[in-house]
């Protein structure tokens, strides 16, 4: 794909999403090689059609909200006589392949990344830039949203998880406030609970001190590391001699499941493509400061 490739396909994204590191997907991937792709996480469609304007590949897409589901289906409709658009988690690659016929595939992204659309159009609490109502769920037919953990999870549970999925060093006494604060009244707003969180640990430079503690909720009420552990052996399961897997994780906790599973994966059987995490480069992270925290990594099963 040529710069000027890049920069007609950027643009064209640019009103829905501006895919990460695309260059580098489609080195390692290399869809014009392929014949089935998987994009775990379709989102808006960046990637997805990325491969489709550069391969014949039939796409199967993943996503586990309906909504978005609709996004990228407006997106991608120029070529939807290769897409396949799947309603399910990707941790359920290998059993929605099965039911839809398809034995193995040449190619699997997943992009850990939060997709824009969550943050500035569904409006369910992923961000407190502005007041939402604190959900959080990634798809909202799934559970009960997040405000239900947070007004009635007792202290100890609660700062366990901004711990655990947080790395929040004040958890204790975020939890300690957030307990005091929700016998006044419940806590149903993103911008309650961040005010909350701030008011209890103070602030100190450019960070907001509620952001760690909403990745943490984030990750817990959609499972996102259970999710990527039970996902990545099964992507593997599925690729064909020669197809390769990329995972595009944001934080060091995903990072880290994807680097050790990819560790011990079987050396005679697979070849880790990336010693060291793949990282945007500074022009990228100029043009899309999303980018600026992701790590890819690729693996793939030896022809």
């Amino acid at each position: 794909m040529t710069a000027q490739d890049r920069t007609r396909l950027t643009v064209h994204l640019g009103r829905y999403h501006t895919p990460v590191m695309p260059d580098e997907v489609m080195e390692f991937i290399n869809p014009s090689q392929c014949s089935a792709i998987v994009d775990g996480t379709t989102g808006e469609g960046g990637h997805t059609l990325l491969f489709l304007k550069n391969s014949n590949a039939n796409l199967y897409c993943f996503d586990a909200d309906s909504e978005m589901m609709i996004l990228a289906k407006k997106n991608l409709t120029e070529y939807k006589d290769r897409v396949t658009q799947i309603h399910s988690n990707y941790s359920q690659i290998k059993e929605q392949l099965k039911e839809h016929g398809i034995n193995g595939v040449d190619g699997i992204l997943l992009d850990l990344g939060i997709s824009m659309a969550h943050i500035k159009n569904f409006k369910r609490g992923i961000t407190f830039s502005d007041d939402q109502p604190l959900d959080m769920r990634l798809d909202a037919t799934d559970g009960d949203p997040v405000s239900y953990y947070v007004n009635s999870l007792p202290e100890d549970e609660l700062a366990d998880i901004i711990w655990k999925y947080g790395d929040e060093r004040k958890s204790r006494y975020i939890a300690k406030s957030i307990i005091t604060e929700r016998r006044k009244e419940k806590i149903l707003t993103t911008g309650r609970l961040a005010d909350i969180i701030q008011k209890s640990v103070g602030r100190h430079g450019k960070i907001h001190p509620a952001t760690r503690t909403f990745q943490a909720l984030r990750i817990f009420i959609n499972r996102e590391l259970e999710h990527l552990e039970t996902a990545i052996p099964k992507c593997l399961d599925v690729l064909f001699p020669g197809g390769t897997l990329v995972v595009i994780a944001y934080h060091s906790l995903e990072d880290r499941i994807v680097k050790n599973i990819f560790k011990n994966s079987d050396k005679e059987e697979f070849q880790i493509l990336t010693k060291k995490p793949v990282v945007p480069s500074d022009d990228e992270i100029k043009n899309n400061p999303a980018a600026r925290s992701a790590k890819l990594r690729a693996i793939r099963r030896i022809d």
